[in-house]
This record gives structure tokens, C-alpha cells and sequence, in this order.
């Protein structure tokens, strides 16, 4: 699976989309115009028929409304119309914009506690938190939906920064390991595609639609119960017109959503194949996928949701959340039996309803990481992980990585088994201490603090001032307490474990955060110097908690003129840090630009220091996706010029990646 690829099919879709939501508006609009015509007309021949007969009446007056069209009425109808689909749809918008975690709340998620002690609350964290450091993408927020006893999931948000993953009390209690981490990975597909920003949209669409429906539904309410008052000469003559309006309003409004639910279960339904398929690529475990969809079909309930707003992001989940009231044309979701077969196509078409709860103290799984490793039952698991001084691992050798930057480019979006088993290496060395420190806002802090400590004494006190004197001297005493196991950690992990404390640093408030922003930007530039690995930790950070807390920027350049000397920038800032000759560097990586290699100069040091790549990198992250992507082949051929890629410029690297939202997974892969 391309990301690339799937983001520009994402799009694709999202314009397809938007056509044909754009003709059931259409529809809505003309079935309106017809209403208030025909309701003219019926108005205008009631009045001649009531009128009195009499001298003064014999001259008869024109009609109020003559034949099917006019002009001044379709400009009413249509604005009428537009004004409400729009204004109901941008509010829609507004309540989901904040991300997967407000959608997760919407519905009725409980957030996870990080420091969690219920052993399948931690089961899920570990298999996100693998998912997300195989993936590259930053560790999504986790939510339960406790009241639904169903099984189902869903992953929701804007953006990679902003995501969560939110599964039911009923897929936490009744899935096996290998089952939760297919429905997980088939989540981290639709991450990876880009569909949920497509699925927001589609939500805000149809309700704009259905909204006016509603109007009508709560108009004939209000009348029925006599909280519409009428007046006048012939009190209650209203009623009739009332009335009227309200069951126009009601049947546009619900035959306009008749059509955008259509849409919105064909839109759906293509996707959960590839979600489906993309989960047994990430795990090479087809029973895991297959085992959910097994239990999904067989248990009563299946995925049916009892939350009232989960039928507005029916198309979010896993498996259809709501019974159909038009058997397959409003379904979500191609029937279980054909996507099961899809996978494994010799299955017996025999479903099994799973056990009320599994005992998770009977199974099995890695403390960190796919499978594979060395495993442990729950509660050793859960022992392990707080013990307070647990068996440091060695230290790996920082050898250089190979590198060949049209694989790196490729493998972004595209998780495959060895990922994962380079996934589980990283973790297995991170000392549980550290990891547990990833799951606490304050110690999360002391860690990012750590993570910064370089290897001289006399820095590395000095830092530790600067933490006492900004974060308190707490702070201080735990970043002390846990320098020793920093000094052990692979350079390798460093990136990873900033990306599983993500979730923990998500929470602070916003004073916390910006003395935390403070202190942190004190200490990369405690020395006066800034390190490649300071800057690429400094700046993945303040992107992904920046994008968490506001919306995704819109796409600004589309060309690769308008962004040349920001190319050059970048491109000649890594060939400064080539180990090869810095002019064959560049010359490399431009090479890979045809259309503006030619315009592209090496820029002395002092004109492409990392103030201004930062400047513009912060301009290329609102390019297209086809600007970005050939952006990163030919950062990776400048740094690869030489063969290989230090820890630091992959570090330096995977920054870039990630300021440009293109999440990409630890170099050094497993083979």
C-alpha cells in the first residue's frame, strides 16, 4: 500500500463525494421549489374560491401564482435551502473538528488511563502502542465505549496528530489478543488511507441534509403539541398551512437523506476490504481479522450500538453499528460472510459466538511488540512493567543504517511484518521504567527533558538546573533519578519513546504546556548550539501537539516553482551534514527534481542553518502530496549519497516526515 497513493485516492473520493452530495442537494432544492410551488398554487385557488360574491368582488382579481416557474421563487428555495444544509453541516463540522477524541466523547468514550491496572485495558494500550511505533504514527488517543456491548471499533480525526482509537466494553471483554490487534490494524488502515477525514466530512454532509427534515419533524411536533399559536381573523385557519409546511419540510428533508445515506453506505462499504486486507498485511495473521468478523457475526448484538449519535458515524466502524431499515441499501458495511471470505476463502461459513468474557489471566502476549518475542501471561506482564528497577538492556552500537531512499520513501503508510519486528526490537529496549514514564503527563516531561541530556557533565547539570528552575525541583529529582537509564537507552528508540508519550503530553493544560514548551526550548538551547537530534525532537513535538490542538492547515502550493528555495534550503542544509563532498550530495538530491533541478543552488551553511529550514519546512507542509513526496526522495538521496544514514540524520530525517504529516516508520526495518 502506497501512502502516497492512498492519499491521492482519498481525495479522489472526497471530489466524487462531493458531486453526488452535491446533486442530493440538487434534488432537495427542486423537491422544495415544487412544495412551495404547488403551495402557491393550492393558496392562490383557495383565496379565489372563499372569495365573496358581491358587487364590489365582480371584477376578479389575477391569481396569486400562474403556471410551474418562477425565477424570483427557485432563488428563494435555492438559498433557503443552501442556507440551512450549509449552516447545519459547518456546525457538524465545528463539533468534530477537535479531533478523534471529541468524536470518541460524542458517542460516549471513556478515555484510557495510561497508567491503567486493568489487564485488558493495558492488552489494548500495548497493541496500539506497537501499531503506532511499526506505523510511525504518533500514539493515537484510546477510548472505551463502555456501555456498548457489541463488538465494534473505530478510528476517527483529521489528521495522524489528532487521532483516536475507540473500541467497545464488548470487543475489550470478548476478543482474544490476535483478534483485538486485527481490528486495531484494520483501524490503522483507515488512519494510513486518510478515510477519516473523509468520514468527518461525510457526516457533516448528511446532516446539513437531514436537517431539514428535522425542521419539518419538529414544526408538526411543536403544532401537535400546542406550542404553536395561531391568530387572527379566522384563528386556527393556520393549522392546514402549517401543517402543510411541516410535512413538505419532513418528507424533503428525509427523501434528501435517503439519498445521502445511500451515498454514504456505497462510500463506505469499498473501503473495509482494504482495511480488511491491510490488516492481514500489517500482522501476517489472517485468524486475527477473520476470528473478530467470526465472533462479530455470530454473537447476538454483533456490532449493533445503542448510543443515539452512533448512527451519525455509522460508516466509522468496523462493523455495521445499526440495523438497516432498507436491508443493503443503507448498509455501511458488505456482509460479514464476503469480507471473511475475501481474506480466508476456504472458510466452512461457520460463525461462533464468543465467550461472555476471556481469561485474560490464562493469555498470553509480548510485553511489548508483535508477535514473535519472548511472552509473558497478563499479570507477569503487568508485574514487569512496575517493577522499579528492572534489568537495564544494554546499550545498542549506533552503527550507521543502510539506506535506500526510494524504499524509506515507499515503506511510509506501508506497514508490513518486518516493521513490526524492527518495532519490537526498539521497545525491547527501552527500559520499563522509561516506558512507564511515557504514561504520566509529569514524568512524560521529566523524559522529553531527559531525552535531551547530552554527554557532558558539566552540560548535563546545567540542564538539570534549567529543569529545576522552570519545572520545579521535583522535576528535577525524577529527571535525576532517571538519567541512569537514559544513558542505557538506544539512540535508535529515542524518536519512539517521544512518540508513545505523545498521548500523556496531549492532557496538559495550557499553562502546563506552555511552561513545558519553555523549559523545553531553554534546554536545546542551553549550549547555544542546536543538534540535529535537538532539532528534530524539538520540532516533531511542537507539530504533533500543535496539530492536536488546532485544525489541519489547507493546501497552499501546488507547484514546484513556488517552493524552490525552500527546496533548497532543505536540500543543502542535509548536504552540509553528508559525510560525502556537500556539492555531489546536493547535485544528488536535486537530480531527483527534473522540473526545477536546474534552479536549484547549494546554499552556503550560514544560509540554510535550522531557523530557516524550520521556516521552511512549515511552508512545504501545506504543498500537495506529490510536492512532499518527491521532497523526501531527494532529502533521502542527499543524505544517502554516502551509502548510509547516521542515527542523527535519520532522526533529522524522519523530523522532515513528520512536519509534512507523512508518517514513516523507524529506519532500519528488519529485512
Amino acid at each position: 500500500m502506497d501512502f502516497f497513493e492512498a492519499q491521492e485516492r482519498a481525495r479522489q473520493r472526497t471530489k466524487r463525494l462531493v458531486f453526488l452530495f452535491a446533486l442530493a442537494v440538487l434534488g432537495t432544492v427542486l423537491a422544495g421549489y415544487a412544495s412551495v410551488v404547488l403551495g402557491l398554487r393550492y393558496a392562490g385557488d383557495l383565496e379565489r374560491q372563499t372569495r365573496p360574491v358581491g358587487s364590489y368582488y365582480q371584477k376578479p382579481k389575477p391569481p396569486l401564482f400562474t403556471g410551474w416557474w418562477n425565477p424570483q421563487v427557485f432563488l428563494w428555495t435555492t438559498g433557503g435551502t443552501l442556507a440551512v444544509v450549509g449552516i447545519a453541516s459547518l456546525f457538524k463540522w465545528s463539533q468534530m473538528r477537535a479531533g478523534g477524541s471529541a468524536i470518541a466523547e460524542m458517542v460516549g468514550g471513556r478515555a484510557v488511563d495510561l497508567q491503567t491496572t486493568d489487564l485488558r485495558e493495558r492488552k489494548l494500550l500495548n497493541v496500539i502502542e506497537e501499531m503506532s511505533i511499526a506505523s510511525g504514527i504518533p500514539m493515537p488517543a484510546v477510548y472505551v465505549l463502555e456501555d456498548e456491548p457489541g463488538l465494534n471499533a473505530f478510528a476517527a480525526g483529521l489528521t495522524t496528530s489528532d487521532a483516536a482509537v475507540a473500541v467497545t466494553r464488548g470487543t475489550l471483554d470478548k476478543l482474544t489478543r490476535d483478534e483485538l490487534q486485527g481490528v486495531i490494524a484494520h483501524e490503522f488502515s483507515h488512519i494510513l488511507n486518510g478515510d477519516m477525514r473523509l468520514n468527518v466530512r461525510i457526516t457533516a454532509i448528511v446532516f446539513g441534509i437531514l436537517v431539514i427534515g428535522l425542521l419539518g419533524r419538529g414544526l408538526i411536533q411543536a403544532l401537535f403539541r400546542g406550542r404553536v399559536r395561531t391568530g387572527g381573523k379566522k384563528k386556527g385557519g393556520e393549522i392546514p398551512v402549517i401543517l402543510a409546511i411541516g410535512l413538505a419540510l419532513l418528507i424533503i428533508g428525509y427523501v434528501g437523506y435517503f439519498f445521502g445515506r445511500l451515498i454514504q453506505a456505497a462510500v463506505s462499504r469499498q473501503r473495509e476490504f482494504l482495511a480488511d486486507a491491510s490488516a492481514v498485511q500489517f500482522t501476517r495473521n489472517p485468524g486475527g481479522i477473520t476470528g473478530a468478523l467470526k465472533k462479530i457475526g455470530g454473537y447476538a448484538l454483533g456490532g449493533t450500538m445503542v448510543n443515539r449519535h452512533a448512527g451519525e458515524i455509522g460508516h466509522f466502524f468496523i462493523a455495521q453499528a445499526f440495523k438497516s431499515n432498507f436491508g443493503g441499501l443503507w448498509a455501511t458495511h458488505p456482509p460479514l460472510a464476503e469480507r471473511i471470505r475475501a481474506v480466508d476463502p476456504s472458510w466452512d461459513g461457520k460463525l461462533f459466538e464468543p465467550e461472555a468474557v476471556v481469561d485474560i489471566r490464562n493469555e498470553t502476549f509480548a510485553t511489548a511488540g508483535f508477535g514473535g518475542g519472548q511472552r509473558f501471561s497478563a499479570a507477569e506482564t503487568l508485574q514487569r512493567v512496575h517493577e522499579a528497577q528492572p534489568d537495564l538492556p544494554p546499550p545498542r552500537p549506533t552503527t550507521p543504517i543502510a539506506f535506500k531512499p526510494a524504499a524509506i520513501v515507499a515503506d511510509i503508510g506501508a506497514l508490513t511484518e518486518s516493521h513490526f519486528r524492527h518495532a519490537q526490537l526498539l521497545l525491547d529496549t527501552i527500559p520499563a521504567r522509561l516506558r512507564e514514564a511515557t504514561r504520566d503527563p509529569a514524568a512524560a516531561q521529566v523524559l522529553v527533558y531527559g531525552l535531551l541530556l547530552n554527554g557532558d557533565k558539566t552540560a548535563r547539570d546545567q540542564q538539570q538546573a534549567i529543569v529545576a528552575r522552570h519545572a520545579g525541583p521535583e522535576a528535577a529529582a525524577a529527571l535525576a533519578g532517571q538519567r541512569s537509564a537514559l544513558s542505557l537507552l538506544d539512540p535508535a528508540a529515542r524518536l519512539p519513546l517521544l512518540q508513545l508519550s505523545l498521548p500523556a503530553l496531549r492532557s496538559l493544560d495550557p499553562a502546563g504546556l506552555d511552561r513545558f514548551v519553555t523549559t523545553l526550548d531553554e534546554l536545546v538551547h542551553a549550549d547555544r548550539a542546536v543538534t540535529p537530534f535537538e532539532y528534530a525532537l524539538q520540532k516533531m513535538l511542537l507539530r504533533q501537539l500543535a496539530l492536536a490542538k488546532t485544525p489541519a492547515p489547507r493546501v497552499q502550493f501546488d507547484s514546484f516553482a513556488a517552493v524552490r528555495s525552500e527546496f533548497a534550503v532543505v536540500l543543502s542544509a542535509l548536504a552540509h551534514l553528508s559525510a560525502k563532498d556537500s556539492a555531489a550530495a546536493f547535485a544528488e538530491g536535486a537530480a531527483q527534481i527534473p522540473v526545477i533541478r536546474d534552479e536549484l543552488k547549494l546554499l552556503d551553511p550560514a544560509a540554510c542553518d535550522l531557523e530557516q529550514v524550520d521556516a521552511a519546512l512549515d511552508k512545504l507542509a501545506v504543498c500537495t502530496l506529490p510536492v512532499k513526496q518527491r521532497l523526501l526522495v531527494a532529502a533521502g538521496h542527499v543524505i544517502a549519497s554516502d551509502g548510509t544514514v547516521t542515527v542523527a540524520e535519520g532522526e533529522l530525517y524522519r523530523a522532515f516526515a513528520a512536519t509534512l504529516d507523512c508518517p514513516m516508520p523507524a529506519l532500519g526495518r528488519a529485512a
